[in-house]
């Protein structure tokens, strides 16, 4: 890295985060280490409200929407189609996967999955560290 970064400043993770967040958390801390940017990356097929936040490192992928004054952490992905509503705080570390729905005021922890078509509720609380299967309806 310390080569790789005498060339480049700018760096991306392209390593997924199933179940696992260990192998994205170290290269996070590695390449902060040696000082690269790790811009936030949004797809242009994407739509972001100018009243959210998205951290650096994380991923934006296509026909996912963030409403506003939803706030995403840092080196999280945000999965195909996945949907933050307003007032969602997503904290640093999460994999959010394809066609999630995370729905009003909820509030996320770090290092989390969530699988692939869960609905979260308005104002559900998710620790940190958790696994929640795909499908998944979370109430409380």
């Amino acid at each position: 890295l310390s080569k790789i970064r005498k060339k480049f400043k700018y760096a991306h993770i392209a390593v997924g985060q199933i179940k696992n967040y260990e192998t994205r958390f170290k290269l996070y801390k590695d390449l902060k280490k040696y000082n690269f940017i790790l811009p936030p990356l949004i797809s242009k097929f994407s739509y972001v409200s100018p009243k959210a936040k998205i951290e650096e490192g994380t991923i934006v992928m296509n026909g996912s929407i963030i409403n506003s004054k939803a706030i995403i952490g840092k080196n999280c992905i945000i999965n195909t189609g996945a949907i933050i509503e307003h007032g969602v705080k997503i904290g640093n570390f999460n994999h959010i996967s394809t066609g999630v729905i995370i729905n009003g005021d909820t509030k996320i922890g770090e290092k989390n999955f969530i699988g692939s078509g869960s609905v979260l509720f308005n104002q559900v609380n998710i620790g940190s560290k958790k696994i929640i299967p795909a499908l998944s309806k979370i109430k409380k």
